[in-house]
């Protein structure tokens, strides 16, 4: 019993190890997430005490019918883990599907004029910003969302024309 609960500290602290090494690291996807690895290293550690109890029992017919739960258990923990971060990605494209998005254009440089007959040829729509020059001749300088990015249909976007 000693050695099942070496075991299970150990295995504690390297899914603690993980967790604060994810959560310091920059992230190259919002889809990460410190619940999912909580998660899988709870699984992870509760069969380990589930492999510690089956080695435990004398009766042998038990205690392979506790390994097959075991091995039934590690299989799903594994898929757990690998088939959650999809199922996000699977959910976001569905999403966009179902409303439909459109790659933002570059409206930076171009007078409100321009902008606007741009952004006519997508769903899009101008916002002026209130802070903008009231000149017809400014140039657009800034923009949100940014050029080049995906925005659900409809979306406003917001530009900030100077002189």
């Amino acid at each position: 019993m000693l050695v099942a609960l070496i075991i299970a500290v150990a295995v504690l602290l390297a899914g603690l190890i993980v967790i604060l090494a994810r959560a310091k690291a920059p992230r190259s996807d919002a889809g990460g997430s410190v619940v999912r690895s909580w998660i899988a290293v709870s699984l992870v550690l509760g069969l380990v005490l589930f492999t510690a109890f089956a080695f435990a029992v004398d009766d042998t017919a038990l205690r392979s019918t506790l390994v097959g739960g075991l091995a039934a258990s590690v299989g799903s923990a594994v898929s757990f883990y690998f088939s959650a971060k999809s199922s996000d990605q699977a959910r976001q494209d569905l999403l966009s599907a179902a409303i439909g998005t459109e790659l933002v254009p570059d409206l930076e440089g171009m007078t409100e004029a321009t902008a606007t007959a741009t952004l006519g040829l997508t769903s899009l729509k101008l916002e002026r910003e209130p802070t903008s020059s009231p000149d017809p001749a400014a140039k657009a300088d800034n923009q949100d969302p940014s050029a080049g990015t995906m925005s659900p249909k409809g979306t406003a976007v917001r530009v900030h024309f100077s002189a």
